[in-house]
């Protein structure tokens, strides 16, 4: 009796991953938008990214990340 075990690929791994969250950690959040954990927090102090205090820890919407990450309909390209 052989086992085959089925490899799935990392981006849909972590493709399902982030659809299932509402709520995400700093370093998910930074995975999720492909940047360091120390660059998302300049972003947040910045205010380019939305944050919340949970316990004293930052958290983000992933619906928030998502208006970043997606381009929105206005924009124009000359």
């Amino acid at each position: 009796m052989s086992s085959t075990n089925k490899s799935i690929p990392d981006e849909q791994i972590s493709g399902s991953l982030f659809d299932k969250l509402k709520w995400i950690t700093t370093k998910e959040a930074a995975q999720y938008l492909r940047v360091s954990v120390g660059q998302l927090r300049n972003m947040v102090w910045r205010g380019q990214v939305v944050s919340y205090r949970v316990n004293n820890r930052l958290r983000f919407l992933r619906s928030d990340l998502d208006k970043i990450v997606k381009p929105s309909n206005n924009w124009r390209s000359s």
